[in-house]
Parts: structure tokens; sequence; C-alpha cells
């Protein structure tokens, strides 16, 4: 699985999720040229944040919040496919469940549909964590 990292503009309410590799990327100084253009706009967005010094984008984390296995049963239980659900539940138990759920999406070829289901609860358990830290969010 991609590690990420998520910011929140604070000014705008925008949700701001990127890649370790882009946050590095943004820290070596590299020119941008050297990367392919689906990666440059994510880089140059992390680069914004990295020099960011009025602390208009602040640094969320979930980990406190949620745990990540819950967020992964719900999605397995939205699966229509049965043979593809049980193999799921069944990859997820015991050591090694988050190597094997990776596997498994992979194999399944529902990785596309996993990331989306888990924007999407971010983006919930961020609103809600907005809303108990008394910040406005504009959706």
């Amino acid at each position: 699985m991609v590690e990420t990292v998520t910011y929140i503009n604070t000014q705008t309410g925008e949700v701001i999720t990127l890649s370790k590799e882009d946050m590095r990327a943004a820290e070596d100084e590299e020119p941008l040229e050297k990367y392919p253009d689906w990666q440059r706009e994510n880089i140059e967005q992390a680069i914004k944040i990295i020099e960011d010094e009025d602390e208009v984008y602040l640094y969320f984390t979930l980990r406190n919040e949620y745990h990540e296995y819950e967020i992964i049963e719900e999605f397995i239980g939205t699966l229509s496919e049965d043979e593809v659900r049980e193999d799921l539940f069944g990859a997820i138990q015991g050591r090694g469940a988050f190597r094997r759920f990776k596997d498994g999406i992979s194999e399944h070829d529902i990785e596309k549909q996993w990331y989306e289901f888990k924007e999407k609860k971010i983006k919930e358990l961020v609103i809600e964590w907005c809303k108990v830290m008394d910040l406005e969010m504009k959706e």
C-alpha cells in the first residue's frame, strides 16, 4: 500500500492527501521535469506544505482516531461478490493481515475501489475531527 500523509488547508477546508514519496520528492528539491506529469502537481502541493510559514496547512493524523483494520473490514463488507469477500475476510485474519489484504485487492483487481472507499472514509473522519476541533470546513 502506498503510505500517505494528510493535511488540511485551514483557510479552505481542503483535505490534501499525498504520498510520502511526493513529500520526499518535494524535500529533495530536484527539478520537477524529472518527474512524470501526473506526479508534478502533487509535488508542487507538497512544496507549498513544506514551505508553509503561515501554518495554513495542518497535519492530520488518524492514528488515534480510527483503526485502518476496521475500515478494511467495512470495505470488504461492501463487496458484492461472495468469493472475493470471503477471500479477503480470510486474508485479514492473523499476523500479516495488511500485506495479505494488499495482495488480495491486487489479485482481485479492486485496488482503485479500495482507495476510493478509504479516501471517502478519511474525508468523513476529517469532517468529524474538524467539528470537534471547532474548525470550519468548506465543502
